[in-house]
């Protein structure tokens, strides 16, 4: 337990923006987490938001999957829920002369909207709004439902055509313009919009791009980190609307 005392240690920001802000939304039936360069008032109050959202539920989420839960060993996680994030809750967006560019990102298998806040408040700091969004196929580590209900890992939950295509759906929602609220700075008719996405989300944001000609999506480009480009064994049938 000692090893992990003041750890994670919060990284210095290395981009031009020294501030950044958090909010969360809901696009579709996902939760998003959405990071941005931040302007802070004169006499600052806001709070700092969580790294883990949930708190114990989502640390706990994430033991689950390397098996300390079922070994009563969550606890060597549980120093993440209080882990500091570095970003502000709410704050106030800064207001650059040209709309900045935006990434909406996907998770990998067994992750969350919160794992990779780190990497997103440094891409934050360099300009880019970074929409983080955390998936309902079940190969999220935790989530709560738009219902209010938690629902934990559960991969076997859809089948791997179904995972793919609602994972494809929820970032296109992430990205229709308006869908994660005003005031952010970023383009109010989708230019500059990117899609991305860690392991598992690699596919996922691939599957986007395909449908996004059909959709308000202007698609600029594609941020693949790390693709599990093995795991896209149903991206066919997603892509034809099978799966189930």
């Amino acid at each position: 337990a000692v090893a992990v005392i003041y750890q994670p240690r919060l990284p210095p920001l290395t981009g031009p923006f020294k501030e950044v802000g958090v909010r969360y939304s809901r696009a579709g039936s996902a939760r998003v987490k959405t990071f941005y360069p931040a302007a802070l008032p004169d006499s600052n109050q806001l709070e700092e938001a969580p790294y883990c959202t949930d708190g114990r539920a989502t640390s706990d989420g994430m033991a689950g999957l390397v098996g300390f839960r079922q070994l009563g060993l969550s606890f060597l996680l549980a120093h993440l829920a209080n882990a500091h994030s570095g970003c502000w809750l709410g704050a106030p967006p800064v207001h650059p002369e040209r709309p900045l560019p935006l990434l909406v990102y996907s998770h990998g298998f067994g992750g969350n909207m919160d794992m990779g806040s780190y990497l997103m408040r440094q891409l934050a700091s360099h300009g880019v709004v970074v929409a983080a969004v955390e998936h309902t196929d079940g190969t999220a580590s935790f989530t709560r439902l738009a219902d209010g209900s938690d629902l934990a890992f559960a991969p076997t939950k859809l089948s791997r055509a179904a995972q793919i295509r609602r994972r494809a759906e929820e970032l296109l929602a992430a990205a229709v313009p308006g869908a994660l609220g005003e005031g952010l700075p970023i383009s109010s008719d989708g230019a500059g919009t990117f899609l991305g996405g860690h392991s598992y989300g690699g596919p996922a944001a691939l599957l986007a791009s395909s449908f996004a000609a059909g959709s308000p999506v202007r698609v600029s480009g594609l941020l693949l980190h790390d693709p599990a480009l093995g795991m896209n064994g149903g991206i066919g049938a997603a892509a034809g609307g099978g799966g189930g």
